[in-house]
């Protein structure tokens, strides 16, 4: 499988906010294992964090199942993200923590599609990616 992140901005003002620069960060560290064989074959997870703003925010809470493209095996699965998080010191754990719970939700997704996935392998790379502090993310 491979994973796409990304982020959907409805104010421009948040691309300096603390938790779109743990999005980059983690994108940017998650790059370095495109030369990994899992992160080069089908189904795609296309993972897209909705960021919040004063005008527009998610009219859910937590992740959700977009769509599903049977041609190109692309999974796209939205990630509500609290404004709290916008400027929180836990915003890069906030951000695995999502990519962690996308590949369990994408896990079950093509477990019942019958579309062969290997979801700890990719859980694997994520929590090498972990920050070194554990705290509570609140």
């Amino acid at each position: 499988m491979t994973l796409h992140i990304s982020s959907m901005i409805p104010d421009r003002a948040l691309d300096e906010s603390t938790l779109f620069k743990a999005i980059t960060k983690v994108a940017i560290d998650w790059a370095g294992f495109m030369n990994q064989p899992i992160q080069n074959k089908l189904p795609i997870l296309n993972i897209v964090f909705l960021l919040p703003s004063r005008l527009e925010k998610a009219d859910f809470e937590g992740l959700r199942l977009h769509s599903f493209e049977k041609d190109t095996q692309t999974l796209r699965i939205e990630a509500a993200v609290p404004a709290k998080m916008l400027e929180s010191a836990h915003a890069e754990r906030y951000v695995i923590a999502i990519l962690l719970d996308a590949i369990d939700a994408a896990g079950e997704f093509f477990t019942e599609q019958r579309i062969l996935f290997d979801a700890p392998a990719h859980l694997a790379l994520v929590a090498a990616m972990q920050p070194q502090q554990q705290n509570a993310i609140h």
